[in-house]
């Protein structure tokens, strides 16, 4: 895997708050992480627009609601009107201490800005979102005719160099032509 050239960030978006449930102050959050741990009661968490005007809040309970979704209980939110107040909010978990990614896998805050050029050299784009999906993740390429979203296959991305800012893509016929 390529070295990394940005500097770590202090906090990663773990979830969102989608809406109050219940009366008790749970919340409806969708979660935006492959570890399950990270919503475990006692879990330390930051909530709010962003990291740096987050407030820290304990996980007192949570369990699984839909696929990626979660129930979530926060020490200190008791009622509905509580849980109503932290609807859009965004949490995050601290960085350090990140476990190591898998060859061939990476961050999508390392994937965001990337260029993204055909096997020729030619630029198509640059990489603006990743989208996670169950089967796959599509990125979303900010290209001179519109946004493209790009299936992250093996079949269809060639490499990914972090240390010169590009990846490499083969894409179906057709997919970054002129709308």
């Amino acid at each position: 895997m390529a070295e990394r050239t940005k500097t770590e960030p202090e906090a990663i978006l773990v979830g969102e708050i989608l809406k109050a449930h219940g009366i008790r102050g749970e919340v409806l959050v969708r979660s935006l992480t492959e570890n399950p741990d990270r919503f475990a009661p006692g879990s330390r968490l930051l909530v709010g627009a962003g990291p740096a005007d987050a407030t820290t809040m304990v996980v007192a309970a949570s369990r699984p609601q839909q696929p990626e979704k979660l129930l979530v209980a926060f020490e200190g939110t008791l009622d509905r009107n509580h849980a109503q107040d932290l609807r859009g909010a965004r949490i995050f978990a601290p960085a350090r201490g990140l476990p190591a990614l898998p060859e061939a896998a990476f961050w999508e805050r390392d994937l965001v800005g990337l260029a993204v050029v055909d096997p020729g050299g030619r630029r198509l784009g640059v990489v603006s979102a990743v989208l996670s999906r169950a089967g796959q993740d599509l990125w979303e390429v900010e290209s001179p005719g519109g946004k493209v979203l790009l299936p992250a296959a093996k079949a269809i991305v060639v490499s990914v160099d972090l240390a010169q800012r590009k990846v490499t893509v083969d894409p179906p016929a057709g997919l970054f032509e002129s709308r």
